[in-house]
């Protein structure tokens, strides 16, 4: 390779960065007008427990707010199995409650 050509494949690689650097630059500025908000996490949806059921198809209970859904995934379409109020979160014992069984 003469000089040229490398200094041809240095200036193509550089405007293929460019382009990608500019392109983030600009969803990252205007994403919010086109609904693309970064950094927002919500706290009221968790995904609690999955199973597989075959190689195709996952059970997965959603809680969102006060209210859980039992959902089967699936490449044919989602499906919401069933819907709850969420039962109380769970509180762990105190480490001195631990000690203080039945027996001591």
């Amino acid at each position: 390779m003469d000089f040229f050509s490398v200094l041809k494949a240095i200036a193509a690689l550089a405007f293929v960065l460019g382009l990608l650097l500019g392109g983030a630059w600009a969803l990252r500025k205007y994403g919010s007008r086109i609904g693309l908000k970064a950094g927002v996490v919500s706290t009221d949806l968790k995904v609690t427990e999955w199973r597989s059921l075959d190689m195709r198809r996952k059970l997965a209970v959603v809680r969102w707010g006060e209210r859980e859904h039992l959902i089967c995934l699936a490449p044919t379409g989602d499906t919401l199995i069933a819907s709850r109020d969420a039962p109380p979160a769970f509180k762990a014992m105190p480490p001195d409650a631990a000690n203080d069984g039945p027996g001591q």
